[in-house]
């Protein structure tokens, strides 16, 4: 079954207050579906990696409970994302463009990123792909 997936538009890597290392992504078409995953509590999840049909892009597959589920497409300009991944990685995942934040946080002479809506996801890690993602 076909399942639609969105590639980030913008990436940020950066260290968490706990010395984690993070890496923010920002796709837009998720503000709906981060809205509804926080309004509905929901904190648990399972990932899996699988690899296009035409082998040229990874897509990351997030499912949570209440089939509720995310799928970021990373094409070839997005492997060094990737690379981030080999070693387990907290990663962020925000509706609202790095720009905007960077741009906040300088104007308010802050040395951090303020987020409102976002999904966190700790020690993702990417894993040999499967052929075909999945719904």
């Amino acid at each position: 079954m076909f399942t639609q997936a969105y590639t980030p538009e913008q990436s940020a890597f950066g260290k968490l207050e706990n010395g984690h290392d993070v890496l923010i992504l920002y796709i837009k078409e998720f503000k709906d579906r981060i809205k509804a995953v926080n309004h509905a509590g929901l904190s648990s999840y399972a990932y899996h990696w699988f690899a296009t049909e035409h082998q040229d892009s990874y897509v990351l597959q997030i499912l949570y409970s209440d089939d509720l589920h995310l799928a970021i497409r990373f094409n070839t300009q997005h492997f060094n994302l990737i690379a981030q991944l080999i070693e387990p990685k907290d990663v962020i995942l925000t509706a609202t463009p790095i720009s905007e934040l960077m741009e906040k946080a300088q104007m308010n002479s802050y040395n951090f990123l303020e987020f409102n809506d976002v999904l966190t996801f700790s020690n993702l890690c990417f894993e040999t792909p499967k052929a075909e993602y999945q719904n």
